[in-house]
């Protein structure tokens, strides 16, 4: 044991000299590599620092400022790790990356730079190859290589432009489309009917012969339907629109030039009615509100609501979720907001005075005592006037010649934003407590005293409302309180409370853009005077101040509010196309209302004019002849009136209509005319009687039905 002691003791000056050694050392690491750190050598710095913390462990300023540079190191390269990416340099942000994951291996924003740097060069490629799509006019293989890009870089600014671009070449891609379609489609043509009490069945039988559409009946329509119709150049469209709302149908369209026709009851509506799904996202609008204004007016009953994404789900008809998205958009349109720039000036004035002679204001004389405090009457006998006390003693006079003023200017200009018709509040003061103690009595031993903290706030309070206009213009409604502590109260057990003074003032105004108003005369006035005088003499006029001192104050505040409204978002203007929204009847939604314009002249050989026969067998048209001018034509004698008539659909520079087209309606008329049901036997037409012609036209006209 005690050589081991000996051994310690001879060895213990070299570790201590190892110690002092390592101490230096680190020292001089920690010098250097803070030296190096302050010149921005973070690469040099850190080692050093490293090395001076490894040399003392126990050095608890080395590892901290070793931790903070090393974190410092690390901030800066990311930073600019991240510019060299977003510049389009990624082998300089790759390298910058590096060398984070080198001092801090689980560093995640670098790794995460790093598969960023990946992804950009990906999207890179995949934007590239989207171009030549587009290019080459394939625009939904485009879209899908930018959705890709999009979906693992939501903020690439480049798949962005080009996902516009793509948007614009679709809409162009679906009007040239739409168009052709429209062309193509005989919903557009003209076509003149003439039909009395006619069954629905024929009609549609006339007008897919004549028109060529294509008319699909459910089986659930009604055989004994009929109809009575007279229009001339109306479109297909709204000739058929009519026929069914007499008959109270509805149609689904298959194709431009294909209908299906089905009962407009609620279970058919339930089968056939194409629904949509639809997400709406109210960016400024309440979405309870829009939730029941759809509900409500609309009467969509699929509407559902998400408060956390203030999103609106709806499922309807195509044509429902048309208006609700015009009506959405007529609500979802940013707030108004408006700055004001307020000062409130608070002016002080205080005036104090002390002005005369300060006589005393007792005098008294007493007589000495003896060593114990007695005083005898024999004492009193020999009592003289040098041997009287006064009091006060020393007795003296003063003179007072003082006046103060105080002038004080409390002043806040504070600018706040506003939304429209939401309230705002500014508070320059202090929160004041007070406490309130409650007791309750115990039956044995002390009582309990229950101590609560309430809050008064003391100072410049201002609330206002704004409303702005769309003539620029915007009104406000002010609320200024000012309170200031006029003395504490004390209370029972401790309590304490204030007496507060307060001023207040409430109004509404209404300002231009940019006007300025000022409102004042919150005034408080105080005065206080006092005389300390000598009685009798200090009464006297003018020369009574000589026997007497008069002290004064007085003090004076005013407040003066400035209010200066600067619109920085007026009131968005709606759009007419959202402002104003047809949406059908109280059955149905539509998004345009039941018409029937005329769209083109149908024209029609004589009715004493035979039709000659080309050798194919079909009546060739013939030619319209020209129309007499009105000046030269005489009236034509009356000829009897035709049957009821689907006139063949061509206008002059439309499509030609089918062949043979006169020629059927004339074979179809009888049969018309004369059909009857076989389960009742009620005709559908006016048997062999046509019906009365409108007044026959000018000489030459040719027109359907004349």
């Amino acid at each position: 044991m005690k050589t081991a002691r000996l051994r310690i003791a001879k060895r213990l000056p070299l570790l201590c000299a190892v110690a002092a050694l390592g101490g230096c050392a680190g020292y001089q690491y920690h010098t250097d590599g803070m030296k190096l750190a302050a010149e921005g050598k973070g690469d040099a710095a850190l080692p050093l620092l490293r090395m001076a913390t490894q040399a003392d462990p126990l050095n608890g300023e080395y590892r901290i400022d070793l931790l903070r540079e090393t974190a410092q190191y690390v901030s800066d390269l990311l930073a600019r790790a991240d510019d060299a990416r977003r510049n389009a340099q990624p082998e300089l942000a790759a390298d910058l990356y590096n060398k984070v994951l080198r001092v801090e291996p689980a560093n995640d924003r670098a790794r995460r730079g790093l598969d960023a740097i990946e992804r950009d060069a990906r999207s890179t490629r995949l934007l590239a190859d989207a171009e030549t799509l587009l290019r080459d006019e394939r625009v939904e293989s485009a879209r899908t290589k930018v959705d890709a890009v999009l979906a693992g870089d939501p903020s690439n600014a480049t798949a962005r432009r080009l996902q516009l671009k793509i948007s614009e070449a679709a809409e162009r891609e679906r009007e040239a489309k739409a168009t052709a379609l429209a062309a193509r489609s005989v919903m557009n043509k003209p076509v003149t009917l003439q039909f009395r009490d006619a069954n629905l069945r024929m009609v549609f039988e006339a007008l897919s012969r004549t028109t060529g559409l294509n008319v699909i009946l459910d089986r659930d329509v009604r055989s004994d339907l009929k109809t009575t119709i007279f229009v001339k150049d109306a479109a297909v469209e709204d000739t058929v629109d009519l026929i069914l709302l007499q008959n109270q149908l509805e149609k689904r369209t298959l194709n431009a030039n294909t209908l299906f026709v089905y009962p407009a009851t609620a279970a058919k509506q339930k089968e056939y009615q194409d629904l949509q799904v639809r997400t709406f996202h109210v960016a400024n609008a309440d979405v309870k509100y829009m939730q029941t204004l759809l509900k409500g007016v609309l009467k969509i009953k699929e509407v559902s609501m998400d408060e956390r994404s203030d999103t609106l789900v709806i499922r309807d008809t195509p044509e429902a979720i048309a208006v609700a998205a015009k009506v959405i958009a007529a609500h979802d349109v940013p707030d108004a907001e408006v700055m004001l720039e307020i000062q409130v000036l608070e002016i002080s004035h205080d005036r104090t005075s002390n002005l005369g002679i300060q006589f005393p204001t007792s005098f008294g004389v007493a007589t000495p005592a003896d060593a114990n405090g007695n005083l005898t009457l024999s004492d009193l006998k020999h009592l003289r006037a040098g041997s009287l006390l006064a009091s006060p003693n020393p007795l003296s006079i003063g003179f007072n010649f003082q006046l103060k003023d105080t002038d004080a200017n409390l002043l806040a200009s504070p600018r706040i934003r506003a939304r429209n018709k939401e309230k705002a509040k500014i508070l320059i003061g202090d929160r004041v407590p007070i406490i309130t103690n409650s007791v309750t009595p115990v039956a044995s031993g002390s009582s309990v005293v229950t101590g609560s903290v309430s809050y008064q706030d003391v100072g410049l309070k201002l609330e206002f409302e704004p409303n702005i206009y769309s003539e620029s213009e915007v009104g406000i409604k002010i609320n200024l309180e000012v309170s200031t502590i006029a003395k504490e109260i004390s209370g029972p057990n401790g309590s304490l409370a204030y007496q507060i003074g307060t001023r207040n003032a409430q109004t509404s105004l209404r300002l231009r853009d940019g006007e300025t108003q000022i409102l004042g005369g919150l005034i408080q006035a105080n005065e206080q005077n006092t005389a300390d005088k000598i009685p009798g003499l200090g009464h006297l006029p003018v020369v009574g101040r000589l026997f007497g001192n008069n002290s004064g104050s007085g003090t004076k505040s005013e407040i003066v509010l400035s209010i200066t409204p600067h619109i920085v978002r007026p009131p968005a203007v709606l759009d007419a196309s959202v402002s104003e929204v047809f949406s059908g009847t109280e059955g149905s939604i539509r998004q345009r209302a039941l018409q029937l314009d005329p769209v083109g002249a149908v024209r029609m050989p004589a009715p004493d004019r035979p039709t000659p026969v080309p050798a194919s067998g079909r009546p060739a048209p013939t030619p319209a002849a020209p129309p007499v001018p009105p000046t030269t034509a005489a009236p034509p004698a009356p000829q009897p009136a035709p049957a009821p008539v689907a006139a063949p659909v061509a206008p002059a520079d439309g499509p030609t209509p089918p062949a043979g087209a006169e020629s059927y309606m004339r074979r179809l008329l009888p049969r018309l005319n004369g059909y009857r049901n076989p389960a009742t036997g009620a005709g559908t037409g006016q048997g062999t009687t046509a019906p009365e012609p409108p007044s026959p036209p000018a000489s030459g006209a040719t027109e359907s039905g004349q």
